[in-house]
């Protein structure tokens, strides 16, 4: 991504850069001060759930539009709306460099908590991000999209970026009643710091304070973790990483253990080695795996999720590609319930998922 022109990585570097990269789809196109962007995801997956006799579903996963307006490299706005399962606005938000290194965004967009998960789903070689990444979003509501404010500050273009995020905390509900300025206005924060030591990796440090509506129980919960992402394409080498663990407190499963409040870990890892394809539209094959673990409570035993992925990807590189890929899911007895969100668990599970996909 770092050899796309000047404008878009401009654009890039106000949008937060690199924990808030926009989509590689999705990106302004050159100098073009208004461009169309989109992708479209089909896909057939075939799973046992628990044991149980294996069942298909023939799905169209994706279908995203987005439009990107570009004013005087100083400003960015962006609307990227998803109509495979009704329509439902992904991504609205607008950029603006300030001078001086700083830069402001402010409307609907992903918070800069994990590389992983602020990774495109077109960037990742895998089909989707795994169970630990939907427990973060929807269980635990630490990372996803939301609305909020983000500056950030990176005083030189070679030194480390800073980024600070207010949003609005969520319900695991799914509803958002407004909140008292007294009690914080349900509003969460993030901070992080993230620094590129050489062209192909970044590393970053987060940290978090969000307000967390389980129910009729209202708490605050702090997080912090590390992650880093890795791309040896200008070494000439194939490798890409995206790396995080996450440690922070939660509502999970604090009810029936009496608290307020439990204490997870959680880590996540997704690589991939890409032949050829070293330019747009030239063919590549690429191999990948992913894992994922979270412990829900870590003074609980047997309770935890384990996931790993293995799959390959190939097609026109940044243009079209096919995937299919193997899951298995091990989730422990004594798992607290909703960890996939409101009234969804997760549960063992072998799946077979094979994708097409294409982006314009």
């Amino acid at each position: 991504m770092r050899s796309m022109p000047f404008v878009t990585a401009a654009m890039m570097l106000a949008a937060g850069a690199g924990s808030a990269r926009a989509d590689e789809e999705e990106a302004p196109k050159d100098d073009e001060p208004l461009s169309f962007a989109g992708r479209v995801f089909s896909r057939f997956t075939a799973a046992s759930v628990e044991s149980d006799p294996w069942q298909g579903e023939l799905t169209l996963d994706s279908a995203r539009v987005a439009v990107n307006y570009v004013w005087k490299e100083k400003l960015r706005a962006k609307v990227a709306i998803e109509a495979a399962r009704g329509v439902e606005v992904k991504d609205a938000f607008v950029d603006l460099k300030a001078g001086h290194g700083v830069s402001v965004r402010a409307g609907h967009f992903k918070l800069p908590v994990s590389a992983l998960e602020n990774a495109s789903a077109w960037t990742l070689p895998t089909i989707e991000r795994g169970v630990v990444a939907r427990a973060l979003e929807d269980g635990i509501t630490l990372t996803g999209r939301r609305d909020a404010v983000q500056v950030s500050w990176q005083p030189t273009d070679d030194g480390p970026r800073v980024i600070a995020a207010l949003s609005q905390s969520t319900s695991t509900d799914g509803a958002d009643p407004a909140r008292a300025l007294a009690d914080g206005a349900g509003v969460a924060a993030a901070l992080r710091v993230e620094h590129d030591l050489c062209p192909d990796l970044r590393v970053g440090v987060v940290a978090s304070n969000r307000e967390t509506i389980d129910g009729s129980r209202v708490a605050r919960h702090w997080a912090g973790g590390a992650d880093l992402e890795l791309d040896l394409k200008d070494a000439g080498l194939g490798l890409r990483l995206w790396a995080d663990v996450l440690v922070g407190q939660s509502h999970l499963g604090a009810a029936a253990a009496g608290r307020e409040r439990t204490t997870f870990v959680a880590t996540q890892a997704a690589a991939g080695w890409r032949f050829g394809g070293a330019k747009k539209n030239k063919p590549y094959l690429e191999p990948y795996v992913l894992g994922g673990f979270l412990n829900p409570s870590v003074d609980r035993k047997r309770d935890d999720v384990t996931e790993v992925i293995a799959g390959v990807a190939a097609g026109r590189w940044k243009k079209w590609r096919g995937q299919g890929q193997l899951s298995v899911v091990n989730a422990r007895g004594f798992r607290p319930a909703g960890l996939g969100g409101a009234l969804v668990d997760v549960n063992d599970a072998v799946t077979a998922t094979v994708q097409l996909g294409a982006a314009f």
